[in-house]
């Protein structure tokens, strides 16, 4: 048999995989919702609680001005900011 044969085959098969998976973990699921509501159990105190998706506490769907740059006092700068903003003091003075 051809190898692209085989390779549009395979494809196919994984593909078809996938969606029983996807069905079975769509079934479980909703299995699982029944059973909790008939158990009258609490929903999950962590269900509503939101992650930042990067370090300054930013979601990626905000929409942040153009060309804004985050300043030296935001929480993913690099240095430090002491009094006056600036980062930590370097050479012989820094003690």
């Amino acid at each position: 048999m051809h190898p692209e044969m085989i390779r549009a085959i395979a494809v196919e098969q994984m593909a078809d995989r996938q969606a029983e998976a996807q069905a079975r973990l769509r079934v479980r699921l909703a299995r699982q919702a029944r059973k909790d509501r008939r158990r009258g159990s609490p929903p999950d105190p962590l269900a509503g609680v939101r992650i930042p998706d990067y370090v300054d506490g930013t979601f990626q769907q905000d929409a942040r001005p153009a060309g804004r740059t985050p300043g030296p006092d935001s929480a993913g700068s690099a240095a430090p900011a002491t009094a006056g903003g600036r980062g930590a003091a370097a050479g012989r003075n820094a003690a």
